[in-house]
């Protein structure tokens, strides 16, 4: 591997991450406000 790939792949881990951290976040916001919405705990 040259190192212009190895450091492509390593570094593209951590943008997944995020990517799926973010989805993860936004289906919880969305919940919430639904939540709120319908007057009753998320929990």
């Amino acid at each position: 591997m040259t190192e212009l790939t190895l450091g492509a792949y390593i570094l593209i881990w951590p943008a997944l991450t995020l990517w799926v951290l973010i989805k993860i976040c936004r289906g919880v916001w969305k919940d919430v406000i639904a939540a709120k919405k319908e007057n009753r705990e998320l929990v």
